[in-house]
């Protein structure tokens, strides 16, 4: 009840700060499924990223973050309250994995950013493969996102948004069916590559090459969904 009644009023908040720092726009809104369970897995190049990706949505989702913001006094709650739920850093967190399948298989919309953290460099990293890993258990689509411009108004690790004029972009893909990979040998892999290649032809950048980054206590790049979730994903099946 209390979701219901303060999140439209958080969305509206969130609307009218994007339009006053410089403009929002989406595109691709029919190729989220209008029910049942779908991932969604956008690009992260700001701060801005989550609140974009909440602001173009045509559907209400659960967005998985890091542990420690819901440690913080007030931050957590509020977090909790808008279907936000905590992932353990650089660590197999079964909890975190078994909370967004359930999502998922129950019909419900889940974000999670499967670079494992933003990058001030505006440029694609390669992505962790837990985000495919829980679609392919969930048997549900992948719908791409790309987003655009965020790091305009909102520099990765600045403390404050600014006002930059330049519109942020929002586009969702067409989603991808992954069902042509169930029980294939490096399913996951394979998965991962599809999106990869899928998000740097929306972006218009090279495919990134190497291997995820995995962020630790010590980095000075703020861990997201995904970046526990590499050579350990294997001990959650």
């Amino acid at each position: 009840m209390l979701y219901r009644m303060t999140w439209p009023l958080m969305k509206l908040f969130m609307r009218t700060a994007f339009g006053v720092l410089g403009g929002f726009r989406r595109s691709g809104v029919s190729n989220v499924p209008a029910r049942g369970g779908v991932l969604l897995c956008p690009n992260h190049f700001s701060d801005a990223d989550p609140a974009a990706v909440a602001v173009a949505l045509p559907r209400n989702a659960w967005f998985m973050a890091k542990a420690e913001l819901f440690e913080v006094p007030v931050l957590g709650a509020l977090m909790r309250l808008w279907h936000g739920f905590p992932v353990k850093r650089d660590s197999a967190d079964r909890s975190a994995l078994r909370r967004a399948e359930e999502l998922l298989k129950a019909g419900e919309v889940v974000v999670i950013f499967p670079e494992g953290g933003g990058n001030p460099h505006g440029l694609l990293q390669p992505l962790h493969p837990g985000a495919l890993m829980v679609a392919l258990r969930a048997k549900v689509p992948v719908v791409p996102v790309a987003l655009v411009n965020t790091s305009e108004i909102w520099t990765y690790g600045a403390p404050l948004p600014r006002r930059s004029g330049i519109p942020v972009l929002v586009t969702f893909g067409p989603a991808l069916d992954l069902s042509d990979l169930e029980g294939q040998r490096g399913a996951i892999e394979k998965a991962t590559a599809r999106l990869t290649e899928t998000l740097a032809t929306m972006l218009q950048q090279p495919v990134p090459v190497g291997s995820p980054k995995r962020r630790t206590d010590g980095s000075d790049e703020e861990a997201l969904p995904g970046s526990q979730f590499s050579s350990k994903a294997s001990a959650i099946r």
